[in-house]
């Protein structure tokens, strides 16, 4: 807890303020954030912007709209990349949802505690997690709205039902439209809520059900947009991890991009946690407690994989970390064990985003080297892609620059086989016949060869390829080289040549 008066508030406030600005800083290195689907998603919401207005993209694109959770930042980019250029935009949006859990976490520990905290800011060591590192966008932001509205109905649902009420069921759907995930935060904060109310109260069953209606309300409306989805009828298989799976699975909050450095953050986070319970340092509610549990819980009872989702299973584990900062009221701490995890916070933290720092600034360099390579692709040309991407790796093996060829689409208004299109998850579908030569791109054991040697129809729209790392050696008959350098090399196809080509 920090102290009361003026002076402890003002330096709290500053501390958050300093923290944001940090977490803030990697965007100012490189225009293009090394989160890996983040170009994707970016080229898709650049298509939404000007579909109806550019002939080129209607050539490639189509809107789906329909009732599908993942839409916000469908709903709210466009309109600004409309206005302001596309890279600041996506920085801005990106940045912001990166502080989003960090605000969640501090609101929330304020309605629980009715104090504020230290402690609720060191949710700042997993902003960059492996996850935004993905750049699960939408799954982020649905964590800090979470935590956000979690906050409004510890602070007014017994005083304020019917206020409370409202702002919850309209905030349900918000979140519906966010992210499924981050609905399912809320509810588990929303019974958590509930389940202390029941410890203290020991109320009649009448009183119990009428609680619960309440509380069931706030998910009516998501229910039946559910209902309404096509996710619901979208097919996919459970898979499983392995126990070792789980364990390594469990430093999803912590990854970054040096794996020692990521294992003793999660070892720090959890032995000085343990520490501070067992001395009393600090306590925690009984409804943080059931969150909690119940988010282990379902991280080590859920699968990776289904309907079409991947690392189901750790976003309950990021849930957790964001939740567990917020969740810790500070007692009676010896003033030489404050300073000592004030210290250590303040080192962690500072090492890990002088990592990133370091890390995204290389990556901006990679950036230079691909669009140098890219430059001659025009307007309306179909390139396909293969080869291995360039860019960071994240200590768990993801590779940041999977999905950098979006810049075709973005910056040259170019096709590329692998935008998110998928109608069920976004609100774009392909035409055809792009359709057709994505899906056999995506099941070729060899796209280049296939695009040299030719004979194929559904290969005839193709008029480049995009080779990321080393290119083929010795070139194909069916390509011509006409721009390389370390990163990647591009190719034309002699069917499809149009201009003189320099090698």
């Amino acid at each position: 807890m920090i102290g009361q008066s003026g002076t402890g508030k003002l330096l709290w406030w500053l501390l958050l303020a300093a923290i944001s600005v940090t977490l803030l800083l990697p965007f100012a290195v490189a225009d293009v954030p090394p989160m890996q689907d983040y170009p994707n998603h970016l080229a898709r919401l650049f298509v939404l912007s000007f579909r109806g207005t550019d002939p080129v993209l209607a050539r490639f694109y189509q809107p789906h709209w329909a009732i599908i959770p993942n839409l916000a930042l469908d709903l709210i980019v466009p309109p600004l990349i409309r206005v302001f250029p596309v890279h600041d935009v996506g920085r801005v949006v990106a940045g912001c949802v990166v502080l989003l859990p960090l605000f969640g976490a501090v609101a929330y520990h304020r309605a629980l505690t009715g104090r504020l905290s230290w402690w609720p800011l060191a949710s700042a060591l997993f902003a960059f997690n492996g996850a935004s590192l993905r750049g699960f966008l939408n799954f982020i932001a649905s964590l800090g709205l979470a935590l956000l509205l979690a906050a409004v109905w510890s602070a007014w649902r017994e005083h304020a039902p019917r206020r409370t009420l409202v702002v919850a069921a309209l905030g349900a759907v918000g979140l519906f439209l966010c992210h499924l995930m981050g609905l399912v935060f809320f509810a588990i904060l929303i019974g958590a809520r509930d389940a202390a109310w029941l410890r203290a109260r020991h109320p009649r069953m009448r009183a119990i059900l009428a609680r619960a209606l309440f509380s069931g309300v706030v998910f009516v409306l998501p229910l039946a947009l559910y209902a309404l989805s096509d996710l619901r009828e979208m097919a996919g298989d459970a898979v499983f991890r392995t126990a070792a799976g789980k364990a390594e699975a469990a430093l999803m909050p912590v990854i970054n991009y040096n794996w020692p450095l990521d294992a003793a953050t999660g070892l720090a986070v959890i032995g000085v946690v343990a520490l501070c319970l067992a001395r009393r340092w600090v306590t925690m509610r009984f409804e943080a407690l059931v969150a909690l549990g119940t988010l282990m819980l379902l991280f080590l009872g859920t699968p990776t994989a289904f309907k079409g989702t991947f690392d189901l299973d750790t976003r309950f584990i990021v849930m957790a970390a964001f939740l567990l900062p917020a969740a810790l009221e500070a007692g009676a701490i010896p003033r030489r064990a404050a300073n000592l995890l004030t210290g250590g916070f303040a080192t962690l933290f500072v090492v890990r985003m002088a990592l990133i720092l370091m890390i995204w600034h290389g990556w901006a360099n990679d950036l230079a080297r691909f669009r140098a390579v890219i430059a001659p692709v025009r307007l309306g040309d179909v390139v396909l892609t293969a080869g291995d991407p360039p860019g960071p790796r994240l200590s768990d093996g993801a590779i940041a620059g999977t999905h950098l060829p979006a810049l075709l689409v973005i910056e040259h208004r170019a096709w590329w086989p692998f935008l998110f299109d998928n109608p069920s998850q976004q609100p774009i579908e392909t035409r055809e016949p792009f359709r057709t030569l994505a899906a056999l791109t995506d099941a070729a054991a060899d796209p280049v060869g296939l695009v040299a040697r030719g004979g194929d129809p559904a290969l005839a729209p193709v008029t480049h390829v995009l080779v990321l790392g080393p290119p083929p050696n010795p070139v194909p008959d069916g390509l011509v080289r006409i721009s390389g350098n370390e990163v990647a090399a591009l190719f034309a196809v002699r069917s499809a040549r149009s201009r003189p080509l320099v090698h």
